[in-house]
């Protein structure tokens, strides 16, 4: 094996590279929000707010990640009446997707708050918007930053379905390095190390989280 052909193509997979870690950015920073929401609406008391939550996270999880990134594709531009960059459609399918997963890990930091402490928040006439913004939420953060570092490692892995519908992103760009120079070992063996490093730098940050928060919940 030859890697030295890839330094006439380090350039290109660089940029896929930054198209791979800004898509897995604001994937998350979307799913945050969006799972935030859906928790919140999953543990509400009505059952019109709390039902159409539970339904839309169990199919969403039901079915393939490329599946959805694939309708997002082709229906988006149908709903919003104009084209859609292939970017935008594959953002949109990741965030759908994934966020449905960050929504059960927070529902589950949520409900690990204990409920003595919900409940005398609403007996001191907090309304129960206020009491999850204000009380809840900041102290279940702290039960779910392992397992939300988790959810971003498997989303930036997920990234790498994006190549389908057209993105440059990383995966794609060592893809089209190969059918030029026809190196697939090199390459795939190249992608697979970046992709791991990336990865375990992410799972190693969180077993450090999860180490810390041990040890502050044993004081």
């Amino acid at each position: 094996m030859d890697f030295t052909f890839l330094a006439g193509n380090l350039g290109y997979l660089l940029d896929g590279l930054q198209v791979t870690v800004a898509l897995a950015a604001l994937s998350f920073a979307g799913c945050l929000v969006a799972g935030t929401c859906l928790a919140l609406l999953r543990l509400s008391p009505r059952w019109w707010l709390r039902w159409p939550a539970g339904i839309y996270i169990d199919l969403l999880r039901m079915v393939p990640l490329i599946m959805v990134i694939f309708w997002f594709f082709f229906l988006l531009p149908i709903v919003v009446g104009r084209p859609i960059s292939a970017f935008v459609a594959g953002l949109a399918g990741l965030i759908a997707f994934h966020s449905t997963y960050v929504a059960e890990v927070i529902r589950a930091g949520i409900q690990s708050v204990p409920r003595g402490l919900v409940e005398a928040s609403r007996c001191s006439g907090m309304r129960y918007r206020h009491c999850m913004w204000h009380i809840v939420l900041p102290i279940a953060v702290r039960n779910m930053l392992p397992a939300l570092v988790n959810r971003f490692v498997s989303l930036f892995m997920g990234t790498s379905l994006v190549y389908v519908i057209g993105v440059t992103d990383f995966f794609r760009a060592a893809t089209n390095v190969n059918m030029r120079a026809f190196r697939p070992y090199e390459v795939y063996i190249l992608a697979a190390l970046v992709y791991f490093a990336f990865c375990y730098s992410l799972s190693r940050i969180g077993a450090s989280l999860e180490r810390r928060l041990a040890l502050k919940g044993g004081r």
